[in-house]
């Protein structure tokens, strides 16, 4: 930490109106299986330090792998080189938004690191599940996966903070694949992945849903083709994690709203004359970022710009009520404070806004999927994550699942295949009549969400209890 407070102050004298650097380790392991073997197996430790520095109205950023003091003056003054150019062609005043010091440490609690355990115990997890899904009629295939990732973060800035994060994340997944009927038709099992240590991803129920999807994956070879054209659709909160990502959370990044993230999927069409008034969704519709949220992947308590993390509403009873801001931009929609949601992949990467943990707030009316099933009279239930697509202002959208099923006269009357729904994204949350109580609440999170150019790798958790939507278009995914 010494170093990093000693090259802030270096760039302070410099003439630097703000600077930090930030220490960033990143170790992480990746084991798949495939039936009764390890498919791959990799492991990989990269670290490294990062240098931002504003020179009037200008950020410069560099990095390096040098730890030395001569190799950080070297970092540091190429950081403020590149500030002084980017000064010097700027026509816009920067107003780097007022974050307090911060002098602390925030780390996941966690009681077991999963890097000290051996990954042949990992992996005889998954491949009793596997061998138990392989006993399964029909299934031919399994697959298993787990993600293991330690985070370690020193950052001090010229605003006095010093602040040091470790964090631990998991991401698990199980899938059966079955032939059958002329088909071959897959199931997958995914609990939420969330930052925790070894002890949650030991204790997952990997059999008691082996032999659940295994069945399902060889009922979906014989499901029917649904029906096209406008329907009730029932979702569950995996399906909807996907959803409200793409056509909530990438919207409301304010640095899309103003253009500043263009090339990379895109601007939004949440633009700042909605902001208080526009109606993103029905009554029913509250959105809750909650950037400290207990295991929450994005929980990092201070995010790569030194701001503490932070909970607010981001669509209130439908309406849009704010954004995610970082430092640089909070001022222009009258924020005095960032909100936290500022972070960066590697040590190499400029910090830039991301999605936070942002979940659909449950129902305050008691009420359950089965009932909302029951209070339906045709429709399709729709679980897990599929494919999707979404426009470049982030308006035109469409996806799939994991799995479907018919529903009739309040019942689920039996699978269906190849099923996909599009809509306007701002339509689609208006149509939402139903949200389950919080007893149906279920968290499901994302490690690969992709932005910036170059591109960068994101995490954050989502969250919702089953939801009703009207009226939704229904087509055939082949």
């Amino acid at each position: 930490m010494q170093k990093l407070i000693e090259i802030a102050d270096y760039l302070k004298n410099k003439g630097a109106r703000f600077a930090d650097a930030r220490e960033h380790s990143v170790k992480d392991r990746t084991l798949i299986t495939e039936n009764m073997r390890i498919n791959s197996f990799r492991e990989k430790e990269i670290s490294g330090i990062g240098i931002r520095v504003l020179y009037e109205n200008g950020w410069g950023y560099s990095s390096t792998k040098d730890f030395s003091m001569n190799g950080l003056q070297k970092a540091a003054d190429e950081a403020l080189r590149l500030a002084k150019a980017a000064n010097s062609i700027s026509s816009e005043k920067i107003d780097y938004a007022f974050e307090p010091v911060h002098l602390d440490r925030f780390a996941t609690k966690i009681q077991i690191d999963p890097f000290q355990i051996d990954p042949a115990e990992q992996a005889s997890l998954m491949l009793a599940a596997s061998r138990k899904m392989l006993k399964s009629r029909d299934i031919f295939k399994t697959i298993g996966y787990v993600y293991f990732k330690r985070q370690e973060r020193k950052y001090a800035s010229t605003d006095g903070s010093q602040i040091e994060t470790v964090l631990y994340s998991v991401l698990p997944e199980m899938i059966a694949i079955a032939k059958a009927n002329g088909e071959v038709k897959s199931r997958t099992w995914m609990p939420n992945a969330c930052n925790a240590g070894y002890e949650y991803f030991k204790e997952l129920p990997f059999m008691e849903n082996a032999e659940r999807i295994a069945a399902q994956a060889r009922e979906h070879c014989f499901a029917r083709q649904c029906s096209e054209g406008k329907t009730n659709l029932i979702l569950d909160p995996l399906n909807l994690s996907l959803t409200m990502h793409e056509s909530v959370g990438h919207p409301t990044e304010l640095d899309r709203v103003l253009g500043y993230e263009e090339s990379c999927a895109g601007r939004s069409f949440a633009t700042l004359d909605k902001l208080k008034n526009f109606r993103y969704g029905s009554d029913k519709v509250t959105f809750i970022a909650d950037n400290t949220m207990e295991g929450g992947l994005a929980s990092y308590g201070y995010d790569d710009e030194g701001v503490k993390c932070q909970k607010w509403k981001m669509i209130d009873e439908g309406i849009l009520v704010d954004y995610s801001a970082p430092r640089e931009l909070a001022k222009k929609i009258g924020k005095e404070r960032s909100n936290g949601s500022c972070r960066a992949e590697l040590y190499n990467n400029v910090p830039i806004t991301r999605i936070p943990n942002l979940y659909l707030a449950p129902g305050e009316k008691i009420l359950s999927k089965e009932e909302i099933i029951a209070d339906t009279k045709d429709g399709i239930y729709i679980e897990g994550r599929g494919s999707f697509s979404i426009d470049q202002m982030r308006l035109n959208m469409q996806f799939g699942g994991d799995a479907f099923w018919e529903v009739k006269n309040g019942h689920i009357t039996g699978m269906l295949k190849d099923v996909v729904y599009n809509a306007i994204s701002y339509e689609f949350w208006r149509s939402c009549d139903a949200v389950a109580d919080s007893r149906e609440f279920e968290k499901a999170g994302f490690i690969s969400c992709g932005k910036g150019d170059p591109m960068q790798i994101g995490q954050m958790t989502h969250g919702a209890s089953p939801a009703r939507f009207r009226n939704i278009m229904v087509r055939r995914g082949k």
